[in-house]
């Protein structure tokens, strides 16, 4: 009679463990062309498909379909989590990471979504930096 009980366990077991993977992984595997999709119903290969033949960014996309705003939130908490785990990591220090997101922050306050504004440096004003030799992560310099 153990016997059984205790197979059964062990199978209980190892579904939730491989169950979890899986969770993680949708959680990871958010973009900003899937929170695209998601909001405005479309599929990720269709957001992108117009994103590259129009040159349109993925907040134009949104604004143009009446979900910038929710697609900045989203966004925000995308990132939000990427700076988490960049913490957790050791890539970052919390005083950094805070510094990040509140660029971030007052960004989207003057966000039009089409990608033109002062959101980050873009357009070449890093100066050749951030060629990605930081263990895949590059931050701002102070």
């Amino acid at each position: 009679m153990k016997k059984p009980k205790f197979i059964a366990f062990l199978l209980a077991a190892l579904l939730i463990t491989l169950s979890f993977p899986s969770f993680t992984q949708a959680a990871a595997s958010e973009t900003p062309a899937s929170i695209v999709a998601r909001l405005t119903g479309r599929t990720v290969e269709d957001v992108i498909r117009e994103k590259m033949e129009t040159g349109k960014t993925y907040g134009t996309i949104a604004k143009e379909n009446g979900k910038l705003k929710e697609f900045q939130k989203e966004c925000l908490g995308l990132k939000e989590k990427v700076l988490k785990k960049d913490v957790e990591n050791g890539y970052l220090s919390q005083k950094e990471a805070d510094k990040i997101l509140a660029s971030i922050k007052a960004n989207q306050e003057t966000c039009n979504g089409t990608g033109n504004g002062s959101c980050g440096y873009g357009r070449g004003y890093g100066n050749g930096k951030g060629l990605g030799f930081c263990n895949n992560y590059c931050i701002y310099n102070s």
